[in-house]
């Protein structure tokens, strides 16, 4: 009798999902509610992270598409370029944010809170962060 070994007990990697995850424009339009998560300054796009990072539960792009809504971050034009102009894993290691961690805990308060309960969450999670770095805008500043 022949005997099959299961090699996926081996594989180091997960295979990436069969199916796309669904686009989520209302959790994209809350992020419009949010600061800058690097400047702390209100006016910003729906930044998506498209690098893959298994341990969170990115496994990245497909071709010709973008990274799941749930990992896109609230950034300040300017940041959202600068986010684009040079290596990605790069400029999150410069701004000191692990953009897969802080994407997934802003995703998590939105889908548990009601959206000015979020609104407030996410603001104070962001604003810690920036107070942390030592980017916490002034209040004459913002």
């Amino acid at each position: 009798m022949a005997m099959r070994i299961n090699t996926a007990a081996f594989r180091t990697e997960p295979e990436p999902p069969k199916r796309r995850p669904k686009k989520r424009s209302d959790y994209l339009s809350f992020l419009h509610k949010l600061p800058c998560v690097v400047t702390g300054r209100f006016g910003v796009e729906a930044a998506h992270v498209s690098y893959a990072n298994i341990f969170h539960g990115h496994f990245g792009r497909g071709k010709h598409t973008k990274a799941p809504d749930r990992f896109a971050l609230p950034l300040h034009p300017d940041e959202h370029r600068a986010q684009h102009a040079m290596n990605e894993r790069e400029y999150w290691t410069s701004k000191g944010i692990n953009p897969h961690e802080l994407a997934n805990t802003l995703f998590g308060m939105w889908s548990d809170y009601d959206e000015p309960e979020a609104v407030t969450h996410c603001t104070h999670r962001i604003n810690q962060g920036l107070a942390i770095a030592g980017r916490l805008p002034s209040k004459d500043s913002v």
